[in-house]
């Protein structure tokens, strides 16, 4: 079975804008009635020596969900200032790991936002993070 045909349907690919991402992942994304659901296929390259997702890995794309969030509905852009995550349970090579969150509250300068990493509807991750808002450049 290819690679994309293990994407669950209506997920897109947000490429080229951060290499970083790019090459960790790749992350899908897509828009529902209830918000943004983000998601990867865990990789032979995104485990560790255990044979599951490395710890960092699983912490980047919460950072990435948390971005998508802290966008969604706003045009502007922003750099995350604050990240705490706590691990429940792990992911293993092959694995669809979910994430979905919400905006807790946005200020002037700042958005807060919480979330978590599923796999197959089990926690194995939450997560919070403060969004630095910044000026989409002229």
């Amino acid at each position: 079975m290819s690679e994309q045909e293990q994407i669950p349907e209506g997920y897109k690919q947000l490429a080229g804008v951060s290499p970083a991402e790019d090459d960790i992942g790749p992350f899908y994304y897509k828009k529902t009635d209830s918000g943004l659901q983000m998601g990867f296929i865990a990789r032979q390259k995104n485990c560790n020596g255990l044979g599951t997702v490395h710890g960092g890995v699983l912490m980047c794309f919460a950072d990435y969900a948390a971005t998508m969030l802290a966008l969604s509905g706003v045009r502007e852009n922003c750099a995350t200032i604050s990240f705490t995550s706590d691990f429940m349970s792990g992911a293993k090579l092959g694995d669809w790991v979910e994430a979905n969150g919400v905006v807790v509250k946005r200020t002037g300068s700042l958005t807060f936002l919480r979330g978590q990493l599923q796999v197959e509807g089990e926690l194995v991750m939450s997560f919070q993070a403060v969004m630095r808002r910044l000026k989409k450049p002229s």
